[in-house]
């Protein structure tokens, strides 16, 4: 699925997790439960990216051949203690032996509000607050306090029309009986639907190579899984009534 997080991409796909944004900020965390909350600390669960603990928000959803949900405690268990909110298990692309073989997948997208607020235009805004004066048993106000109000519609200002959404993944796969690898390149980004690239944006540029190396007439394998990312991550505040959108 067209996801930047590969937890979005798992929404409502495995009976007993629950997956939800902890808000609506370009990039932000996924907040998951398996079978429900059992801390009062931190609910999240272990996730292990090819037998390595690991931060699942960096792989690229293109990069994942299969990922595997350990809801009961008998299967998670040879994890420790870490694994006590369940675990969830990363198994990226690995080359096989054969030609090399080129994948590249990309979309594009833009985000638009479907529904907005109404808000009051200016003569609409000043009888408001003249009432509320006149309820709260407080002196109207004057009208020159108003002179050179603004007409504007803060909510349509606030909001980006068209906010853009974009994902681009090359890969390479190939080897030989002794040796294979898997190769990628990603380019992530995401535009905030709140003020628009300029105060909320997403962008992450990845690199992930897999190898396998089978020496000594396969006595002995060696191999390497890196994956690099340079993030550039920005946005407004939340979580609070005041001073933010």
């Amino acid at each position: 699925q067209n996801a930047t997080n590969p937890l979005q991409a798992m929404q409502g796909q495995t009976a007993g997790v629950n997956i939800a944004s902890t808000s609506g900020q370009p990039g932000s965390d996924m907040r998951v439960t398996i079978r429900g909350i059992g801390t009062v600390g931190d609910s999240q669960p272990l996730y292990i990216i090819d037998g390595v603990q690991g931060d699942i928000t960096t792989v690229n959803a293109s990069d994942i051949e299969s990922l595997d949900v350990l809801k009961d405690a008998a299967s998670a268990a040879i994890y420790g203690s870490q694994a006590a909110n369940g675990v969830v298990l990363v198994t990226t692309k690995q080359g096989k032996a054969g030609k090399a073989q080129i994948s590249f997948d990309a979309y594009y997208g833009v985000q638009n509000v479907a529904r907005t607020t109404d808000m009051l235009n200016r003569d609409q805004y000043i009888t408001m607050m003249q009432e509320q004066a006149l309820n709260s048993g407080s002196a109207l106000y004057d009208a020159s306090v108003f002179d050179g109000a603004a007409d504007t519609d803060w909510v349509d200002q606030m909001f980006t029309d068209n906010a853009v959404t974009e994902n681009y993944s090359l890969g390479i796969t190939g080897g030989t009986d002794a040796s294979v690898y898997a190769l990628s390149l990603s380019y992530i980004d995401q535009e905030g639907i709140v003020g628009g690239a300029d105060v909320s944006n997403y962008e992450r540029y990845g690199f992930r190579v897999n190898t396998e190396h089978k020496l000594y007439e396969n006595i002995l394998k060696v191999g390497q899984h890196m994956n690099f990312n340079y993030i550039k991550n920005n946005g407004v505040a939340v979580g609070n009534q005041y001073s933010n959108s």
